[in-house]
This record gives structure tokens, sequence and C-alpha cells, in this order.
């Protein structure tokens, strides 16, 4: 099993997620085109972590269940060794990961211009939004084994975050919206509640995305 993973993993990252990944990392570098790095306020520093990166989120998660894409990796979860559920499983710490690299390189942005707010609370913030779309993703494909759900109902949430000022704690745009941090805690507790929900569904049920 462990050298099977192992064996998955490199298929995995080789044929699939490098492009994604690659994708997401060029379109974080219009933020410093499309949103000023010297912001004046916790309100003006969160836009691109609360506006652009969910985008980015919906994008990458989307990918994660796309079909097999090389006879390699089909052959290794047709051999029944590894479900598919773990090839779901590594998707999205992959693209997680890839994420919290871009919230943390601009963050890194932010200290470097000196900025005059929390950098620690922001960075939490922008983490918290990453998972919290990313876990609304999987979740909408765990329970309606549709690739366009996956896509469309985080896409339907943001949406709604962005023109509904009456979501309260559950809106990602927190510091946008002027509210406090403690909102952040009780959308991580979501995400992971979501992300609890999806993987048992895809673990109890594993059909072909």
């Amino acid at each position: 099993m462990p050298s099977t993973l192992k064996r998955l993993v490199g298929l995995e990252l080789k044929a699939n997620e490098c492009n994604t990944s690659l994708i997401v990392l060029g379109c974080g570098l219009l933020m410093p085109v499309v949103f000023t790095m010297t912001p004046s306020n916790l309100a003006q520093a969160a836009m691109p972590g609360e506006l652009f990166l969910p985008l980015l989120t919906i994008f990458a998660f989307g990918s994660l269940f796309l079909p097999e894409q090389t006879v390699e990796i089909g052959a290794v979860i047709n051999s029944k060794q590894t479900q598919l559920w773990w090839l779901y499983l590594l998707r999205f710490i992959w693209y997680a990961v890839v994420l919290a690299m871009l919230a943390t390189v601009l963050i890194g942005v932010y200290a470097f211009f000196n900025v005059g707010v929390n950098l620690l609370i922001l960075w939490f913030d922008f983490v918290v939004k990453i998972l919290l779309v990313g876990s609304i993703t999987v979740l909408s494909y765990s329970l309606s084994r549709s690739l366009a759900v996956a896509y469309l109902l985080p896409t339907a949430y943001f949406a709604l975050c962005i023109g509904y000022r009456y979501l309260g704690a559950v809106n990602i745009m927190t510091f946008m919206r002027h509210r406090t941090v403690s909102d952040n805690w009780i959308q991580l507790l979501l995400a992971e509640l979501f992300l609890a929900i999806s993987f048992l569904s895809l673990k109890s049920r594993p059909v072909r995305g």
C-alpha cells in the first residue's frame, strides 16, 4: 500500500496538478495589478484574499474531480489497492497548500511594504476562506456527483456573499464587511464539518467523477 500510494502521488502530481497549479500561481500575479499592495486599512488589505483568492479556490478545487488523465493513474485506481477518495484527498491537500502559499506570498508583500495591519490575523482570514470555499466545492460534488454542481454552488455562494449583506458570520467578506475575526473560527468549523461529510460520502460511495 505505501509503495502504491507513493507511485500514485508521483503520477498524479506530474499528470494533473502541475498545469492547474501553474495557472493558479500565474493568476496570482494579477493581484498586484488589480489590488493595491499598500492598503491603508484592514478592509482594503483583505480585498485580494476575500475577493480574488476564493475565485482561484473554486477553479482549483473544482478540478479535484476530473477523470484520471493517464492510463497509469487509472491502473493504480483500478487495482483497488488505492480507493478513488484517496486521489481526491491528495488533490485537495495539494491545492490547499498551493493556495496557502499564494496567501503567504501576499502577506509577505504586505510585510515588505510595512502595511499597518495585523498580518497574522489577515493570513488566517485568507487561509480560512480557502478552506471554506474548497469544502463547499467538495461537499457539492460529494452530494451531487456532478462536476457542474461542484463549480456552480460555490460560485453562487461567492456571488451571494458579494451581493447580500446579511449572511452574518458565514459571509466570506469578513474584514471587508468590518466584522470580527471570530467569524473566521465559525467558518473554519463549518469547513471542517463539510470536509468530514464530503470525504465520508466519497469513501462510502467511491463513484468516478
